[in-house]
């Protein structure tokens, strides 16, 4: 198969930042790094919550405006908080509380979500400023690395053609992937001075079994950005 030659992003090293401590998760905030990665091991009894729930409640959509120290009871109305629920809640809670020490906000837009199949198929770019994503099971996030990945071929100008064949990237070993359980911060072009540098990713790709539960944490900002558009269409 002939692929065209990526492009270098060369004008700013971007790059990734990995740990296995939490607290590096700010290093977001520099400029030369567009995904910042905890890496983490999911316990035994979130991992058991999340088969619950995913066998419960195959069709799962939660999305609210919650303030971090109402996601407990929330959570527990929509998900019926028991033995089996309990740790999964607590590890979101937690998670939700990072994401705003973090950005010193109190309030965030949560999803968890339930699929069987790729929700965003295609590598693409988010136009926002920073979002936070996380698998509880099934695969996980995919990703290039900035200097691995030519952008004029994202969106239409793919051309009709598949992300493997279109240029956009050389080798399938360039894609990167996120693990079950990781807690990763992807920089978006919305975020200040970050245009054309915003991380792209995509929903994992897998042949079989693709039962996937995972949490999506945004600004609310984007929450009434996209129901405002939505209300104008009406």
């Amino acid at each position: 198969m002939n692929f065209k030659v990526a492009n270098k992003n060369e004008d700013l090293l971007i790059k990734n930042h990995v740990s296995n401590n939490s607290s590096e998760l700010s290093e977001i905030f520099n400029e030369d790094v567009n995904i910042a990665i905890w890496k983490r091991h999911l316990n035994n009894k979130i991992i058991n919550a999340s088969n619950y729930i995913i066998n419960e409640n195959p069709d799962l959509q939660f999305s609210e405006l919650v303030k971090y120290d109402d996601v407990d009871k929330i959570l527990a109305n929509n998900l019926a908080q028991n033995e089996n629920t309990l740790y999964l809640i607590k590890d979101i809670s937690r998670v939700v509380k990072l994401f705003c020490d973090l950005f010193s906000i109190n309030k965030v837009w949560l999803r968890l979500d339930a699929i069987e199949s790729p929700m965003c198929p295609r590598f693409h770019v988010d136009n926002l400023k920073c979002r936070l994503v996380s698998t509880y099971k099934g695969p996980a996030t995919q990703w290039l690395p900035h200097s691995l990945v030519n952008r004029d071929k994202l969106g239409d100008g793919n051309n009709g053609m598949p992300d493997e064949e279109s240029g956009l990237f050389l080798k399938d070993t360039d894609i990167e992937e996120l693990n079950t359980g990781d807690v990763a911060l992807l920089k978006g072009d919305g975020w200040k001075d970050n245009k054309g540098k915003g991380l792209v990713h995509r929903s994992p790709h897998k042949a079989g079994d693709y039962k996937r539960l995972y949490m999506i944490i945004d600004f609310i900002d984007l929450y009434l950005r996209i129901f405002k558009n939505r209300q104008n269409e009406l």
